[in-house]
C-alpha cells in the first residue's frame, strides 16, 4: 500500500470507507479497515503515513490495538507514535495533541476522548502522478475499563510532510467519523458520548476525594421539573460505601442547591467534595453514587432517562 507521501495530493476523499461493525461485546478483539486513496501530482517525498484513531480514553487503545496496512504498493506496520513526537504544522503540538486541536473530539459529547497517533514503517516517495491505495487493518481488544458505551469512532490520516493543511494543490488529509458504536456485555456503567444526557459528572472519572461538579441539563428533554423553568433545584443523592453504608443527602438546602448556569439557560449546576458532601470517615471509601433532581419542594424528581429510576455514578480513576 500507500505510497504514503501525500506531498502534492490532489482534491478529493483520502478516506474513501471504513469498514466497521455497529455493535461488539467488551473484551472481543473487533477488526475495522480503513480504506484509502491518495491522488497524487508530481513528484516528492518520501514521507510517512500519519494515522488518527479517536476512542475513549478507558479503552487504553495504545495498549490494545494493533494496525498493519496492506495494497498494490506493498504492506506493514503502523507503529504508536512516541509521545512529544512534534508534529508537522502542527504549531509545537505532538501529533495526538494536533489531532484533538484540529478535530476536537469527532462530534462526541463527553470529553473523555483521546486521538491515538500511529506512523507507517516505511516512507514512500511520489511518482509519476500514481493514485496511491491501499487499507488499514485495525484490531482493538474493546473496552478495557469494563463499561457498555456508546460512540463515535473517528479516524484521520496525513502525511509526515504536510500535516493537516490544504493549498492550491488540495487538501493533505481526510478525516471520518463514524455514526454511533455500541459497546454491550460490560459490568461498569453505559457511557453515552452520543446522544445529550439530562446529567453529566465532571471530570467523567474521579475517586471520592475529587471535587467533582454536576450538571442537570434541561433543555435535553422537557421533564416534570422543568415544565415551570424553576430557578431553584437541588440533588437529592445516597452515597454507597466500601464498608457496606448508605449515606442519603436529601435536602432542600443550601448544600444541595444547583445553581443555574445563566439567566434562562435550564442547565444547573452543583459542585462539591463527596467525602465532606455525604460526610464518611477516613476509613470510608464512597464507590458509587444514585442521585435525583428535585425541585424546591422535593416533591417532584427527575431521574435517568426522565423516569423514576435514579442516576448512577460510580467512582473510578480509569
Amino acid at each position: 500500500m500507500i505510497s504514503i507521501a501525500i506531498i502534492l495530493a490532489c482534491c478529493g476523499e483520502i478516506i474513501t470507507g471504513v469498514d466497521q461493525p455497529a455493535t461488539a461485546t467488551v473484551g472481543s478483539v473487533v477488526p475495522i479497515t480503513v480504506h484509502i486513496n491518495i491522488p497524487t501530482v508530481g513528484n516528492g517525498g518520501p514521507d510517512y503515513l500519519i494515522f488518527g484513531f479517536l476512542v475513549p480514553k478507558g479503552w487504553k487503545a495504545a495498549q490494545n490495538t494493533t494496525i498493519t496496512y496492506n495494497g498494490p504498493l506493498g504492506s506493514g506496520t503502523m507503529n504508536l507514535i512516541p509521545a512529544g513526537t512534534v508534529a508537522k504544522n502542527g504549531g509545537g503540538l505532538d501529533w495526538p495533541a494536533y489531532m484533538k486541536k484540529t478535530f476536537q473530539i469527532g462530534g462526541n459529547l463527553i470529553d473523555d476522548m483521546e486521538w491515538v497517533a500511529y506512523q507507517s514503517d516505511k516512507a514512500y516517495p511520489h511518482s509519476d502522478g500514481n493514485a496511491l491505495s491501499g487499507d488499514l487493518n485495525i484490531k482493538i481488544k474493546m473496552g478495557a475499563d469494563g463499561n457498555n458505551t456508546l460512540v463515535k469512532l473517528g479516524y484521520v490520516i496525513t502525511d509526515t510532510g504536510n500535516g493537516f493543511t490544504s493549498d492550491s494543490n488540495g487538501t493533505y488529509y481526510s478525516e471520518k467519523v463514524t455514526d454511533c458504536f455500541e459497546l454491550t456485555g460490560g459490568t461498569g456503567d453505559l457511557v453515552d458520548f452520543c446522544n445529550p444526557q439530562l446529567t453529566t459528572i465532571n471530570p467523567p472519572k474521579s475517586l471520592d476525594n475529587d471535587i467533582i461538579t454536576l450538571t442537570f441539563d434541561g433543555t435535553v428533554v422537557d421533564t416534570k421539573l422543568i415544565q415551570g423553568n424553576p430557578t431553584e433545584t437541588y440533588l437529592c443523592a445516597t452515597a454507597y460505601t466500601s464498608d457496606g453504608k448508605t449515606i442519603s443527602v436529601c435536602e432542600q438546602t443550601d448544600k444541595t442547591k444547583m445553581v443555574q448556569t445563566t439567566s434562562n439557560s435550564k442547565k444547573y449546576q452543583i459542585t462539591f467534595w463527596p467525602k465532606s458532601f455525604f460526610g464518611t470517615t477516613g476509613t470510608q471509601t464512597i464507590t458509587k453514587i444514585e442521585y435525583f433532581i428535585t425541585d424546591k419542594t422535593g416533591a417532584t424528581k427527575v431521574g435517568y432517562g426522565n423516569t423514576d429510576a435514579p442516576f448512577v455514578y460510580t467512582f473510578k480513576c480509569s
